[in-house]
């Protein structure tokens, strides 16, 4: 009896196993049939969302990939927040508002020249300045080597406090070269986040419109650690991407660790051929002749010192509030009326 029930089970499985599949769902890699279509749903393992902008038939935009901010909008506020400029009062940012919150254009879209490029390197660098908030502003030069001495301790006398800068070199082999910093110099010994940050550098060979082909090269792995600002040394863009040593007049370039390599896949901002280091000639660092109007009528946010506010914790500093004192006390002297004894 025993072995005769165990051969009626094996006879339903058997059975089962040639009968159509269940229509329940499946976790791995198949959707429900059995319910209705606006109910279906996909397996855990499918990938990530990508939600349609403008995906209406009057508006067939291609499918685009939102980011991890864009996607958690979506969530909360709908699909329309999106063509909603100040989805329930939050403003979002822009690309023409504030460029310098994305990474760096590097597409080979290169800027137009102003009526105040008065020379012509001006023309030449003006074309990598695209999608930064340099692009439109008038630029003079706030550091120049020849004229201002090759020592690091000039360069932060006229770079530091200037805002964002565009340094352009040229090395004894003819190779023009640079670097955008968005946050500008300051000497703290800080390593800057920059996400707009970029490397660049002119092809004498090639020619797009009578104007030299540029090849710019984004921040890679993240916006840390794009600008190392010390004081008493020359410029950096990250670890290793570019170092210039201003005493020495030299400069070096290693490529693909913050840096995005050249397109022909070379690990130096020189190429190859030009090794990982080179002599300079000349360089000079560009910087912003005023203020746009975003920036005059800019109004700090919550989290950002007011005007004042800075100045007058500083002023309470011991060193400050010494000197302070000191100054009291020599007035104190120099009035008449009642005074304590260790004021006489």
């Amino acid at each position: 009896p025993v072995a005769a029930g165990a051969r009626a089970r094996v006879d339903r499985a058997r059975a089962r196993s040639r009968s159509p599949r269940s229509q329940r769902a499946s976790w791995h890699g198949h959707a429900r049939t059995d319910l209705r279509p606006e109910t279906t749903f996909l397996a855990r393992a499918s990938p990530r969302a990508v939600v349609r902008r403008g995906s209406r038939e009057d508006d067939p935009a291609p499918a685009e990939e939102l980011d991890f901010i864009t996607r958690m909008v979506v969530k909360v506020f709908g699909q329309d927040a999106l063509d909603d400029p100040e989805p329930m009062g939050l403003k979002r940012m822009s690309k023409e508002e504030w460029p310098d919150q994305w990474p760096a254009l590097c597409d080979g879209t290169a800027a137009d020249a102003l009526a105040s490029d008065d020379t012509e390197e001006l023309v030449m660098i003006r074309a990598v300045l695209k999608q930064t908030q340099l692009e439109y502003m008038p630029l003079g030069i706030a550091y120049d080597a020849a004229t201002h001495g090759w020592r690091a301790s000039s360069f932060h006398t006229q770079c530091d406090g200037q805002g964002a800068a565009l340094l352009v070199a040229e090395s004894t082999s003819g190779i023009v070269f640079g670097g955008y910093n968005p946050k500008g110099w300051l000497g703290y010994g800080e390593w800057l986040d920059a996400i707009s940050a970029f490397l660049f550098v002119f092809d004498a060979k090639k020619k797009t419109s009578g104007k030299m082909s540029f090849s710019k090269l984004g921040k890679t792995g993240g916006s840390g650690m794009a600008i190392i600002d010390e004081d008493g040394k020359g410029p950096k863009w990250g670890p290793d991407g570019l170092s210039v040593d201003l005493e020495n007049r030299l400069a070096r370039s290693r490529l693909g660790t913050y840096y995005a390599t050249r397109a022909n896949g070379s690990k130096s901002l020189f190429g190859d051929q030009n090794g990982s280091a080179v002599q300079l000639k000349s360089l000079r660092v560009y910087v912003s002749l005023g203020d746009s109007e975003k920036a005059k009528n800019y109004e700090p946010n919550m989290f950002q010192w007011k005007k004042g506010e800075l100045e007058a914790i500083r002023a309470r500093d011991p060193d400050n509030r010494d000197a302070t004192e000191e100054g009291a006390e020599e007035d104190d002297e120099k009035s008449e009326g009642f005074k304590f004894p260790w004021q006489r």
